[in-house]
């Protein structure tokens, strides 16, 4: 059926609405204030229910999630194309260190995998091609440079190689070696070096070798370093014990000896002997013959004498 329309009450059903109705209505059909402190905190402890309830498997959830990651991130630094060395930065701290023979010595490493690429390879390529090799330090910077910092043995003496049979170039002064271009150097662990890019080698002590069988090859230990030890030690107690600087180091390779010069006179020594034992011969020389008598060399190798002319 239809609903009729609606209409007024008859005047005879209506009342009159009270004052307590009135405020009864009113408050029945206002809405409610809510506290803010009061939903914040419904809200937060709604949280933490819900949290309660899915922790579980919120934390199955998380600890697969990483197990993938950690597998992803696996897969691609072991078979990603982009984790290879493509570039090597070299940092030289001397200047006779030869880049372009770094690079040549790097070459096995290029297209290999940069995480894998251990230092210990890095630095045996290295001393196999480069033999006054000091110290390496390597670092990394993905996804495909490599650095490489390299320190080389410091230089101790300059050298100059004279032929076994030419006695005249050992008896001379080389006042004027300081004209040439000196190329010849040795390090402190004895190896042999010719190189023309050593700065501040002025001040090196010039060594002259003879005696060589061979002539001897860039990067091999031309002078034991305990030799190198002894010849400086008898040049050190010279001056300080005896007042006499050394002049001219002569060495012999084959025959392992020494000779030192001091003023117009030479010195011997030789490995056989200890180096005290010949600087005692030396001191009681000093004090039973007058050195002025004393033309060309002191000869102290011999055990239970002393030579000279």
């Amino acid at each position: 059926m239809p609903v009729k329309k609606p209409r007024r009450l008859p005047k005879k059903y209506s009342r009159r609405v009270s004052r307590d109705t009135k405020r009864f209505v009113k408050k029945r059909m206002q809405p409610k204030k809510v506290n803010i402190n009061q939903k914040r905190r419904r809200l937060v402890r709604r949280f933490w229910q819900l949290w309660e309830e899915s922790r579980p498997k919120a934390a199955r959830m998380i600890a697969a999630s990483v197990m993938i990651l950690g597998v992803v991130v696996f897969c691609v630094l072991l078979f990603s194309p982009l984790i290879q060395v493509r570039e090597i930065q070299v940092v030289r701290l001397s200047p006779r260190l030869d880049i372009e023979q770094v690079q040549q010595a790097l070459v096995p490493t290029f297209g290999r995998h940069l995480v894998f690429l251990s230092s210990f390879e890095v630095v045996k390529l290295l001393e196999e091609h480069i033999a006054d090799v000091e110290s390496v330090s390597i670092g990394k910077t993905y996804p495909s440079k490599l650095h490489v910092r390299i320190e080389l043995h410091p230089l101790v003496a300059r050298l100059t190689i004279v032929r076994p049979d030419d006695e005249e170039r050992v008896s001379q002064d080389l006042d004027d070696a300081g004209e040439e271009l000196q190329i010849d150097f040795l390090t402190d662990r004895g190896i042999y070096v010719a190189t023309t890019a050593a700065q501040d080698t002025e001040t090196l002590p010039e060594i002259l070798i003879v005696d060589w069988g061979i002539r001897p090859q860039e990067g091999t230990v031309l002078i034991d370093p305990s030799f190198l030890e002894r010849m400086n030690a008898a040049e050190w107690t010279l001056l300080r014990q005896f007042g006499q600087e050394v002049t001219r180091r002569t060495v012999f390779v084959r025959a392992q000896e020494f000779h030192l010069k001091t003023g117009q006179r030479e010195l011997w020594f030789d490995l056989r002997s200890p180096l005290e034992a010949q600087l005692e011969r030396y001191r009681t020389f000093l004090t039973e013959t007058d050195l002025d008598t004393v033309q060309e060399y002191i000869d102290l190798r011999i055990s239970d004498r002393v030579l000279y002319q």
